[in-house]
C-alpha cells in the first residue's frame, strides 16, 4: 500500500515540474518588463515630469465633481476620494509585493522536483539523466532567487514614491479645504466648485 502512495506522490511531483517550471519563465519574463517599467518612470521622476497631484486629479475627475458638490460633506468625501486612489496605487505594489514572497518558494519546488528525478536517476545509474536534472534545479533555484531580488528591490523603491506622492496629494487636498473654509467664510459660493475651478485653486502659485 505504501509502495502505491510513494508511487502516486512521485507522478504528483513530476506531473508539477511543468506547470512549475513554465511559471519560472513567466516570472523572469514579469522581472524584464517591471524593470523596464521602473527604469522608464525613474527616469521621468528624475526628471521632473510626473505630478502625483495632476494624475490623482485627472484620473478621479467624475469623484472629485461629486465630492465639491455636497455642501458640509466636502472634507469627508474627499478623503474618501483619495483613499481610494491611495487603496489603488497600493494594489500595484502588493504585486510586486508577493513576487518577493513566491518567486523563491516557486524556485524551491522547481529545485526539490528535478533532485527527486535525478536521484531516482542514479538508483538505476543513468549519469546523464542526473546530470540534466541537477541542472535544471539549480537553475530554478537562481531563477527564483533573482526574481525575488529583483522585485524586492522595485518594491522598496516604490514604496518611497509612494509615501511622498501620498503625502503631497493629501497636503494640496487640505490646502483646497481651507479655501473652501475660506471662501465660505467669506461668503463667497465656494460649493459650486468643480474639477476645473479645483484644478486652477490647486495649482495657483
Amino acid at each position: 500500500m505504501l509502495e502505491y502512495i510513494e508511487s502516486f506522490l512521485y507522478q504528483v511531483a513530476v506531473a508539477l515540474s511543468y506547470p512549475v517550471f513554465i511559471s519560472l519563465a513567466l516570472m523572469i519574463l514579469w522581472s524584464v518588463y517591471s524593470a523596464g517599467d521602473f527604469l522608464m518612470e525613474w527616469i521621468r521622476r528624475r526628471s521632473g515630469s510626473t505630478d502625483p497631484v495632476r494624475s490623482f486629479t485627472g484620473a478621479y475627475s467624475t469623484e472629485l465633481n461629486k465630492a465639491l458638490a455636497m455642501p458640509g460633506m466636502t472634507d469627508i468625501h474627499l478623503t474618501r476620494v483619495v483613499r481610494l486612489w491611495e487603496k489603488n496605487r497600493i494594489s500595484r505594489l502588493d504585486r510586486v509585493r508577493f513576487m518577493v514572497k513566491i518567486a523563491p518558494s516557486v524556485g524551491l519546488i522547481g529545485t526539490l522536483i528535478p533532485m527527486g528525478i535525478a536521484l531516482s536517476s542514479l538508483s538505476t545509474g543513468d549519469l546523464v539523466s542526473m546530470s540534466s536534472n541537477m541542472v535544471n534545479a539549480f537553475t530554478a533555484t537562481i531563477a527564483g532567487l533573482a526574481c525575488s531580488v529583483v522585485a524586492y528591490l522595485i518594491s522598496q523603491e516604490r514604496e518611497k514614491w509612494l509615501k511622498t506622492d501620498f503625502l503631497e496629494v493629501e497636503t494640496r487636498m487640505e490646502e483646497l479645504l481651507r479655501k473652501l473654509e475660506h471662501h465660505e467664510a467669506a461668503g463667497k459660493n465656494g460649493r459650486v466648485m468643480n474639477i476645473e475651478t479645483l484644478t486652477k485653486e490647486l495649482f495657483r502659485p
